[in-house]
């Protein structure tokens, strides 16, 4: 019987309950939603499965402990004590994040270069040797939270962030995170069996999350690699065994019910692009055309992330745009359910209807609202 592991998975604020529902589809236990992320409980073999499928999900950690962090004094000599060495070795790199709130340690760089040196101290006192840091692509991550003067201290067992699924071009601006995109669509109800399509798909990412969901594609198959793949310990076995069982549940679909448009030629290049990447270009279809030329629709959903603008002006220039996609929805769409992510309650106005239902999510420093149409 394998150890059960206090494990926490982080997300962008709103999307608490959609990332606690897939853990809870995946077998996790006692799962506890809080803001920003989901406690939950499990083994080796779940952890490595969030990883492999959680498509919410920003990174998941691997509780250590709790200790007391009151002062510097105290927080590097609760740190000290920790078995670091069952954790990595000397040949392997690290490095601290940390964030702090309500506690006397505010400063966030202070606290994570305290952490750092009661790590590296406590190799070099029982080695003679210290590991290297490497804050940019570290073996080994450390993540401590520091509340009330209480450091929980975890392990980073995703490595990059896991919105950064590899599909995106190079140099590809990136207005919707993956996880982002991702939540959306399970908020809006799709589940990958629906006709779904997006007018303004810009670089893609709604169509290529959708179309991953609808064949059934672990994100985590796209050619990354993790984090707990570089920690002591590490059972390539196992991770080989559910990476095999993850492209046998791939369901090959090539009739494409997903579909997009766009005004942009660059645009529809980057969304071709990562469609190809992420190997599922057989289950989506664009073409050039302005949201004004949406075709009619009656079966299945639409959702899209139109642009916002950041000042007043530029919103200004895009509420025409918003009011030819409500008149769209209105006479072309009936029967259909709409879903519009947007940055901007003065052009959310503009689209003319009365949503049913809204949604709060940030898109990074944004707070956006997800509304969702019903077209009876």
């Amino acid at each position: 019987m394998r150890a059960s592991l206090q494990l926490h998975a982080t997300t962008a604020p709103g999307l608490e309950q959609v990332l606690a529902r897939e853990l809870a589809s995946l077998g996790a236990k006692d799962v506890a939603p809080a803001v920003r992320g989901v406690s939950f409980r499990g083994d080796l073999e779940l952890a490595y499965r969030a990883n492999l499928w959680l498509r919410t999900a920003s990174r998941v950690l691997l509780a250590l402990g709790e200790i007391g962090a009151g002062s510097r004094e105290e927080l590097y000599a609760g740190i000290r004590a920790m078995p670091w060495e069952d954790h990595m070795s000397l040949d392997k790199t690290l490095a601290v994040e940390a964030t702090s709130h309500k506690s006397e340690l505010t400063h966030t760089q202070f606290a994570a270069r305290v952490v750092k040196d009661a790590v590296v101290d406590r190799f070099r006192d029982r080695t003679g040797r210290r590991p290297d840091v490497n804050p940019k692509r570290p073996d080994l991550l450390i993540a401590v939270r520091l509340l009330d003067n209480r450091c929980w201290v975890s392990l980073d067992l995703s490595g990059e962030r896991l919105h950064r699924r590899g599909y995106r071009p190079p140099g590809v601006p990136a207005p919707l995170q993956e996880t982002l995109a991702a939540g959306v669509l399970m908020l809006s109800g799709y589940d990958g069996a629906a006709p779904i399509v997006d007018p303004m798909c810009g670089s893609g990412t709604l169509l290529v999350e959708a179309a991953l969901m609808a064949m059934n594609m672990a994100p985590g198959l796209l050619g990354r690699d993790f984090g707990f793949m570089r920690l002591p310990g590490f059972d390539e076995k196992l991770w080989r065994g559910l990476k095999t069982e993850a492209r046998a549940l791939v369901r090959e679909s090539h009739e494409p019910f997903v579909a997009g448009s766009d005004i942009s030629d660059d645009a529809l290049r980057a969304t071709r692009a990562s469609a190809r990447t992420a190997g599922v270009d057989g289950v989506i279809r664009i073409r050039r055309a302005d949201v004004a030329d949406l075709a009619p629709r009656t079966e299945g959903m639409l959702v899209t992330n139109p642009p916002y603008g950041e000042r007043l002006g530029e919103q200004r220039v895009l509420a025409e745009l918003y009011r030819a996609l409500g008149d769209n929805l209105k006479h072309r769409c009936v029967g259909m359910n709409a879903h519009v992510l947007t940055g901007s309650k003065y052009l959310a106005g503009c689209i003319g209807l009365h949503p049913h239902k809204r949604d709060i999510l940030w898109n990074g420093p944004i707070e956006c609202r997800l509304l969702h149409f019903r077209m009876y």
